[in-house]
């Protein structure tokens, strides 16, 4: 902002041709630069913005020296909690042409107050509403995020369970052609694999079927 202290023009152009909705709202808000500059500063700064967007318009009546400081007070009581980099770009857009209708351009308090300050707040919060949005689903993608994590136990899970059922209709055809001797093999095969053990009652059970004698 100390281009605007020192009205340096080129610096201010630099700023405004990159000022961007999401600038604006992670700007400093007028309140708080009012604190860190003081009452006549910030009435000064918001002046010099309201002059330099007056001059460049051709027509009847302009805002006038003495009309500009009293739209900047009224500016810094009614919008504190918005950002000095919203004055920029609001004001750069109603030069542009996309805020207001295309046909109004009469410079007064009225104007700039109450038909396209509320006009870009409209749209400003619109885009916060927006981003608000975003994060929300970029934190529930976020791998430490709990909804994140729950889906993704129950991915494991559904995972866990359709291997085990494909498993266990191995194990049915598998023990179809078997005989006890062939079973317990098996069985005790199963029991030095850590990779089996988790189908291994299933395993087990299939001594019901297959017929034999068994030793429990």
């Amino acid at each position: 902002m100390q281009c605007l202290v020192s009205q340096d023009q080129v610096e201010l152009l630099i700023l405004e041709k990159n000022m961007n909705l999401q600038k604006a709202i992670e700007g400093t808000k007028i309140k708080n630069l009012e604190k860190s500059l003081g009452e006549i500063n910030m009435v000064k700064v918001v002046t010099y913005l309201l002059m330099r967007f007056s001059e460049s318009f051709n027509v009847g009546k302009n805002i006038s020296n003495t009309q500009a400081p009293l739209i900047a007070i009224d500016i810094i009581e009614k919008y504190p909690f918005e950002t000095i980099e919203d004055i920029v770009l609001l004001l750069k857009q109603v030069r542009q042409g996309i805020i207001g209708d295309g046909k109004d351009y009469k410079l007064d308090g009225q104007n700039i107050l109450n038909k396209w300050f509320p006009e870009y707040l409209d749209k400003k919060y619109a885009e916060v509403e927006r981003l608000e949005r975003q994060q929300k689903v970029s934190e529930i993608d976020s791998e430490d995020h709990p909804v994140t994590q729950f889906y993704e136990k129950r991915r494991i899970e559904k995972a866990r369970k359709e291997k085990e059922a494909k498993m266990h209709l191995e194990i049915d055809e598998m023990v179809k052609p078997m005989d006890r001797q062939m079973l317990e093999d098996t069985i005790s095969d199963w029991e030095k694999k850590p990779e089996m053990k988790p189908y291994l009652d299933y395993l087990r059970r299939k001594r019901l079927v297959v017929k034999g004698d068994y030793k429990f």
